[in-house]
């Protein structure tokens, strides 16, 4: 039984799943793979329509992020949609192994929506780099591969699918099934305790 995460670091939506994750994985004794994505793409692929395109929309998520950011003690300062590209570093998310993976998307998220670093910079994933003190050899990936492993890995999340992000793939026997969003946790924490129908 495993789970796979699909997320782009420009979802603050991930963020907060992301900071859920480690307690999930140590509750339920899962394997959870991180499958970093381009959200955009998934969004075009699936004929999704992104939130800030339908005001009262926007306006909801606002607010429903600072409630569920409050409620889980994590600082969060919103960045404005379409303010920076999240590419690189999830570029560098595909060229690293599982464990190194993790350890770098859990620092970014981290940094990215608490505000620590201005995104409106050229060098804010440097400052990261810097700042929780990761190896700067991260930074010299293989583009051709990690941009190869970023379209699969949505071109994947399309097929089970998704339309948006954070969603979670579970993988029970022969079964796979999809929850969307982090409000959706719960339900996939109860089909993981579920009895393995096959």
């Amino acid at each position: 039984m495993k789970i796979d995460f699909y997320f782009d670091f420009i979802s603050p939506f991930s963020y907060l799943a992301a900071m859920k994750i480690g307690e999930f994985k140590k509750i339920h004794g899962l394997h959870i793979q991180w499958m970093p994505i381009n959200l955009p793409s998934l969004i075009s692929m699936s004929d999704n329509t992104p939130p800030v395109r339908i005001p009262n929309k926007a306006r909801y998520l606002v607010r429903e992020l600072k409630r569920k950011a409050k409620k889980m003690a994590l600082p969060l300062k919103l960045i404005r949609p379409g303010t920076f590209d999240s590419r690189e570093a999830m570029y560098i998310a595909c060229a690293l192994n599982e464990t190194d993976r993790e350890h770098f998307c859990l620092a970014v998220f981290r940094t990215l929506w608490s505000g620590e670093v201005d995104v409106g910079k050229a060098d804010w994933l440097q400052e990261i780099i810097l700042k929780e003190k990761l190896p700067e050899q991260w930074l010299a990936y293989d583009a051709e591969t990690a941009k190869s492993m970023l379209r699969t890995n949505t071109e994947h999340a399309f097929a089970a699918g998704a339309f948006g992000a954070p969603s979670f793939v579970l993988h029970k026997g022969q079964r796979r099934e999809l929850f969307f969003g982090v409000d959706h946790m719960h339900e996939l924490a109860a089909a993981c305790t579920e009895k393995n129908d096959g």
